[in-house]
């Protein structure tokens, strides 16, 4: 290739990634606009430098690759390996090379997320499972079949299988959450009302642990833009967890704010809190706090994962501020209706 036509500009500045061309016989690079927004203008392989790259190792890596007739080649930016600049001989142009940069690091960080989640669901769900294959087996087998084990154990499998189907249904929940594709249909909403309902959907809970619901109810004319089912959601979540997470006798306080054009609602608990080095992963997929329950009212670990996700697609923020021994408070924002 002898010169650059507008075509071949066109072409290069369609790449994705960052490009360059590069005529080794003129020593010029011609970089497409990804290249240059980041990493500014490069006119000769010298410049090359500004980047932190070797020119002299380009070239040579270049000249190594067409004498063993490799089409490709790469030369790692940094320590780890995941960011490359990846040298590609171009097919019937002697002499002219592509150059793009490579960033791994987000593959690598979406590998390792999916590898954790796999390893993550495979732990939540052969807990349950282990112990409704013991306990059946048990069951299965005469000598131990009698009424008394029958009544004692069918209450636990039933538990198990339970958990199960909720760690399912959150599944599936968070699944279409995660889908790019997935609309919300939100519509102006009365705030007062949908509080309300969601305070009444949670007060057996707590009334089984003696705890107090006091919600402070804004005016009916607060109207948000949100999804009813979806705030519902939102609520009965943290509601829930406030009252696990709260000591029987406790009190558990729902009140809403505005700030701007966005009204926050909070959720606020006086249980045994989370310690700050555990509040950047409250609301990450199975992530659970080290608290004084001990287990004992496990949930799915999906719940705060799967308000978040409501929030954003709401269009709002979801916070949470606690202090150990004092409580927690999570808050999130809806935007006002006109």
């Amino acid at each position: 290739m002898k010169r650059v036509t507008p075509l071949v500009v066109s072409i290069l500045n369609g790449f994705p990634e960052e490009t360059c061309l590069y005529l080794a016989k003129q020593g010029r690079l011609y970089p497409n606009l990804r290249w240059s927004q980041a990493y500014g203008e490069v006119r000769r392989i010298n410049d090359l430098s500004r980047l932190g790259i070797d020119p002299r190792v380009v070239v040579e890596h270049l000249e190594e690759a067409e004498k063993r007739g490799e089409e490709t080649v790469a030369i790692s930016l940094d320590k780890s390996g995941s960011r490359r600049l990846v040298l590609s001989t171009v097919p019937g142009h002697t002499g002219t090379y592509m150059l793009v940069v490579r960033d791994d690091a987000e593959v690598r960080r979406i590998e390792e997320l999916r590898r954790d989640f796999i390893a993550n669901v495979s732990h939540e769900l052969r807990t349950p499972l282990t112990a409704v294959r013991g306990y059946l087996e048990t069951l299965l087998d005469p000598r131990f079949l009698t009424i008394k084990r029958v009544k004692e154990f069918l209450p636990i499998i039933f538990e198990h299988t339970e958990r199960l189907h909720n760690l399912m249904l959150d599944l599936l929940s968070l699944s279409r959450l995660e889908n790019p594709n997935t609309q919300i249909q939100i519509n102006p909403l009365c705030l007062a009302e949908e509080l309300q309902n969601a305070v009444d959907a949670t007060r057996p809970l707590a009334e089984m642990k003696n705890i107090t619901l006091r919600l402070k109810k804004p005016a009916r004319s607060l109207r948000v833009l949100a999804n009813s089912e979806h705030l519902e959601r939102i609520m009965v979540n943290l509601l829930d967890n406030a009252i696990k997470y709260s000591p029987a006798g406790g009190m558990v306080s729902v009140w809403s704010e505005v700030h701007g054009t966005y009204v926050w609602t909070h959720v606020q608990d006086r249980g045994q809190g989370i310690p700050p080095e555990e509040l950047p992963r409250v609301f990450e997929r199975f992530y659970r706090t080290r608290g004084a329950l001990g287990g004992k009212e496990r949930g799915t670990g999906l719940g705060l994962a799967i308000v978040k996700h409501i929030v954003q697609q709401l269009g709002g923020e979801i916070r949470v501020t606690s202090k150990v021994g004092m409580g927690s408070d999570f808050s999130f924002s809806l935007r006002l209706a006109d």
